[in-house]
């Protein structure tokens, strides 16, 4: 009986988080996104779509709808960057304990991407919106020489860079994309493989 019951815990904790992350998501509904013409869970929903539609990893497609999370009033509240952090590195730290490393990295490194795409590509920061052009400087502006040594070490840096690109496009008015519980499926999934992880 008693394994029975330890037998179900795994399944059990991984229902449970994944409840929380999908209420965090939640919390999301009909928050401002710095100005931009969708709300913070709109965003979310387009960039893990795009990501799916791209045929990403799950792991790729769960980092494009957590990347932001820390957004959320349940997790952090975080409603603009600072000079000593950004909302990626906030999202990391939640996320970590949650869905494992990757995904953590994947979302905090969208904001570094940023600035390493404003380095490296002429043409990147005409692209910005005005409001991810307004929020480059208080995110550190473009990378150095040695930031970008330090972020192309990472084997996942490429799909950083892809994950900022779809964050840049997730921002349309509209857009018809499936609803969060399509997600529930690749939340449980990396959810348990992180708690197999743990224990």
């Amino acid at each position: 009986m008693s394994e029975a019951v330890q037998g179900d815990q795994p399944d059990r904790r991984s229902t449970d988080t994944v409840e929380g992350i999908m209420s965090a998501c939640q919390s999301m509904v009909g928050l401002p996104y710095d100005g931009e013409p969708v709300d913070q869970l709109e965003h979310a929903l387009q960039c893990a779509w795009l990501a799916r539609r791209d045929g990403g990893p799950r792991e790729f497609v769960v980092a494009c709808l957590l990347h932001d999370i820390a957004r959320a009033p349940a997790v952090a509240g975080v409603p603009y960057d600072g000079p000593r952090e950004h909302h990626g590195e906030a999202a990391a730290r939640w996320l970590e304990p949650r869905v494992g490393a990757r995904i953590a990295w994947l979302a905090e490194q969208h904001v570094p991407a940023k600035r390493y795409l404003v380095a490296t590509d002429p043409g990147y920061r005409g692209q910005l919106s005005e409001v991810s052009a307004r929020t480059l400087l208080a995110q550190g502006g473009p990378m150095t020489e040695a930031e970008i040594a330090t972020f192309r070490a990472n084997a996942d840096w490429q799909l950083a860079i892809r994950l900022r690109q779809i964050d840049d496009q997730g921002k349309v008015p509209g857009a018809e994309v499936p609803e969060l519980e399509e997600y529930r499926g690749d939340l449980l999934a990396v959810v348990a493989a992180r708690l197999r992880v743990a224990r």
